[in-house]
């Protein structure tokens, strides 16, 4: 049986940003000939194509809050890291060895995304006080972030990557992680369950805005 169609149209203008973002890292290092960055930055791409082939097939729907997100964070990390070819003050982790704090931004606005789109796949599934969907979906977050953390560290001991910051770096990346998803998700619930009568089942559709 074909699936359902979404009941609101895909907002394809934050998904066009991501990919804008990619193409100009990917052309970043082409261009500079780096080819670390042009790993991540491949490896993003893919997970992006999965993730609009999921879309496009309508198994997901993503709040275009957390999409465009995605969009910001992608540009600031790929981008913000591919341009460590084109000047020295970078380094060879770009805007991220440029300015300390980067890297916290980056983290807090994608777990930001995750937590948001985590809120919005669990709205009609849980049943219970309005805070246990986003409290969850703060926890897919805070895993998704550690997840990454340890792609970091696979990669640092496989493949000799540069610097990853050791144990402040990877504390401060999990601490930015939980607080930018509990922030996406308590904050996106909070505003969606705001606008329902009172006493209203929190619903799926509520929350995918």
């Amino acid at each position: 049986m074909a699936p359902e169609r979404p009941s609101t149209p895909v907002d394809w203008r934050p998904y066009a940003l991501t990919a804008v973002a990619l193409g100009l890292a990917i052309t970043l290092n082409a261009w500079t000939q780096n080819s670390l960055w042009m790993f991540y930055s491949l490896t993003g791409a893919g997970v992006f194509l999965v993730l609009v082939a999921l879309v496009r097939n309508q198994q997901l729907q993503l709040p275009s809050k957390a999409v465009w997100m995605v969009g910001v964070g992608a540009g600031l990390h790929y981008v913000g890291g591919s341009m460590a070819g084109l000047h020295r003050i970078g380094g060879p982790n770009g805007l991220y060895y440029a300015f300390p704090w980067w890297d916290n931004v980056v983290h807090f606005l994608g777990s930001w995304a995750v937590g948001v789109a985590a809120v919005a796949l669990l709205a009609g599934r849980v049943t219970g006080p309005w805070w246990l969907a986003p409290f969850l979906a703060t926890c897919v977050a805070a895993t998704v972030g550690a997840l990454v953390e340890l792609y970091e560290f696979v990669q640092f001991v496989t493949l000799g990557t540069v610097d990853q910051g050791f144990y402040t770096n990877t504390l401060l990346d999990l601490y930015y992680n939980l607080l930018g998803g509990a922030a996406g998700a308590f904050l996106y619930a909070r505003a969606s369950v705001a606008r329902l009568p009172e006493g209203a089942p929190v619903q799926a559709s509520a929350l995918r805005k």
